[in-house]
């Protein structure tokens, strides 16, 4: 039958062609288009679907006489049927999908109309669609028709269906743009086809694939995914973009909701499947990656991607003895898993934290004779090396002297041995290089501290990065490191102490709460009185007045609110004794005479 004989030729899927950024090559201008209107699909209903294919016919008979046949070619009822007959398809059955795609790639049609036919009552309901062969996944619902008889749908069906056509022209100009690489004059055609069709879906696809030019903003594509989707709910490339934008804007946890969605939707395509799976591994969820990788091997068999993407989510979850035992499997069986140092990444790692050294190690060595210039499996062979890191550190500092992570190594063993001098060189250069990770700062700051450098210590955590996670990880280290410092200082080491509290305050500054603001209050009277006795001792004015600088400051910090602590009252006690004594101070040693009483 021409059925079986179309399925041969069919491509065996036009679904992945939606995770491209362009459609494939549009007709040319003005090019005569075939349009093909397959017999309507009825809802269960005595006679109805005679009725419906009554609908297609008069859809079918409309549109012909409508459209100037320089333009498009309606394959006519005559054809139709002598068509229809040769592929043994008889007319009361319905035509599927499937077969409605392998007839018009037979016969080479350009635009297909889809209908489905139901009643209410007395009423035909008619939900319509306007698809083309070459993006099939990409069609133009039409406004449903309700209408008393078959004719009167037919009439209103085919207006919708010459309504939704204005926005072909514009849409094969954008096309014909996206084929030469220019975007820009793509976006422009597809926001003129959108403005002569406000309904357009089809040309709203092709805007999304012309902003994604790398300028364009993630919300601007979120926002035109999200009109597609208010016309057409089901539309897979406006899904995929709009999962994609969520993303790119850092809305995780949408994003995942929009992956699985898709993922529900589409559970029968492995391309699209595959690719929810492994959006779900890059937004950290590798529990569901895994459930979903391994219902997909129950539903398409053992296949090569799925035990990689199961393979990813066991190292996510640090499955490690899982990971290890499928990644020596895929060692020997997948050319591609072989290919890709990454993979080479975590099978060593896996190796490793399972506790088989001996293979994590040798599995290391071929890694590197395969990627030599990949610097993270040389940074995971140094590690495994042990006492011979002595001789291959510096042989992988000269090969790979741009790579942080080696720095730090570096750092680290300068550290152990006592060179603490080497260590911070080679800390700075790992931040010079990537000035990122609020570790590196972190390092770099007790470096300097137990070299007796704390205000370059200081100065470094003033310039670590403070986003996410890193903003309570910065203020704990500086507000524990402030404390350390200024207990260490004596009531004589007045500077000390001072670098102790501004410590503190940019602890507070990260993320002011009651707790570092007393602490700051705190600190900045013990400062305060370090200078008054200093001032009993010297006598000297600037003492006194450094004092009140300080009890400035405690008072400002005071007025923001402490909490309701045990020691608070404790702080505004001595908060009030402290100003007592530096006005009378105030009094004696900057304008003459008299002695200074500091509180205990």
């Amino acid at each position: 039958m021409l059925m079986k004989t179309l399925a041969v030729r069919l491509l065996p899927s036009v679904l992945p062609g939606l995770l491209w950024c362009a459609p494939a090559l549009a007709a040319q201008e003005f090019t005569q288009q075939l349009m093909l209107v397959v017999p309507f699909r009825a809802d269960s209903g005595p006679g109805l679907l005679e009725d419906a294919h009554r609908v297609s016919d008069g859809v079918r008979n409309r549109l012909g006489g409508l459209l100037p046949e320089r333009d498009v070619d309606v394959l006519s009822n005559a054809r139709l049927n002598a068509l229809l007959i040769k592929s043994s398809y008889r007319r009361n059955s319905q035509i599927s999908d499937i077969e409605t795609r392998l007839a018009a790639s037979e016969l080479r049609a350009d635009e297909i109309v889809l209908g489905r036919v139901q009643r209410e009552g007395r009423t035909f309901v008619v939900h319509a669609r306007l698809a083309r062969i070459r993006g099939w996944n990409m069609q133009q619902p039409l406004p449903v028709v309700r209408a008393s008889t078959a004719d009167a749908a037919a009439e209103q069906v085919a207006g919708e269906v010459l309504r939704a056509r204005a926005q072909l022209t514009g849409l094969r100009r954008c096309e014909n743009a996206l084929a030469k690489g220019d975007l820009a004059a793509a976006a422009r055609s597809a926001e003129q086809a959108i403005r002569v069709y406000p309904r357009a879906v089809i040309a709203r696809d092709c805007l999304i694939a012309a902003l994604r030019d790398g300028t364009t903003g993630a919300d601007s594509l979120l926002r035109v995914s999200d009109d597609v989707l208010a016309l057409d709910s089901t539309n897979t490339f406006a899904e995929v973009a709009r999962a994609q934008s969520l993303e790119a804007l850092k809305r995780s946890r949408d994003a995942v909701a929009q992956w699985n969605r898709l993922y529900t939707q589409h559970y029968d395509s492995l391309t699209l499947s595959v690719t929810v799976v492994e959006a779900l591994l890059r937004l950290q969820q590798p529990r569901t990656a895994l459930d979903d990788a391994r219902a997909l091997e129950k539903r398409f068999g053992d296949k090569p991607e799925l035990r990689r993407l199961r393979f990813r989510a066991f190292s996510q979850l640090q499955q490690h003895a899982q990971a290890a035992r499928l990644g020596d499997s895929l060692e020997v069986e997948d050319a591609t898993f072989r290919a890709d140092s990454a993979y080479m990444v975590r099978h060593v790692d896996a190796l490793r934290q399972s506790g088989d050294t001996l293979a994590a190690l040798e599995m290391g060595v071929r890694a590197v004779r395969r990627f030599p210039g990949d610097a993270r499996l040389y940074l995971q062979y140094l590690q495994l090396m042990g006492t011979e890191q002595a001789v291959a550190l510096p042989r992988g500092l000269a090969r790979f002297p741009d790579v942080p992570e080696l720095r730090l190594l570096a750092a680290r063993e300068a550290r152990r041995t006592g060179n603490r001098r080497v260590a911070i060189r080679e800390t700075g250069l790992a931040i010079a290089r990537d000035s990122s990770l609020t570790t590196q700062y972190l390092a770099l700051a007790d470096l300097y501290l137990e070299d007796n450098h704390a205000d370059s210590a200081l100065l470094v955590l003033r310039h670590a990065p403070r986003a996410g996670d890193q903003v309570e990880t910065v203020r704990s280290y500086v507000l524990a490191r402030g404390l350390q410092l200024l207990r260490a200082a004596a009531d004589t080491a007045p500077a000390r102490q001072r670098l102790a509290l501004q410590l503190l305050l940019l602890a507070d500054s990260v993320d002011s709460r009651e707790e570092s603001r007393a602490t700051v209050a705190a600190a900045s009277l013990q400062v305060a009185r370090s200078h008054l006795v200093d001032a009993f001792r010297t006598n000297a004015c600037t003492d006194v007045q450094q004092a009140d600088t300080m009890l400035a400051l405690s008072a400002q910090v005071i007025a923001r609110g402490l909490g309701s602590g045990g020691n608070i009252a404790e702080i505004s006690a001595a908060y009030d004794a402290m100003r007592k004594a530096t006005t009378e101070a105030l009094a004696v040693r900057c304008q003459g005479g008299g002695s200074v009483r500091v509180p205990s």
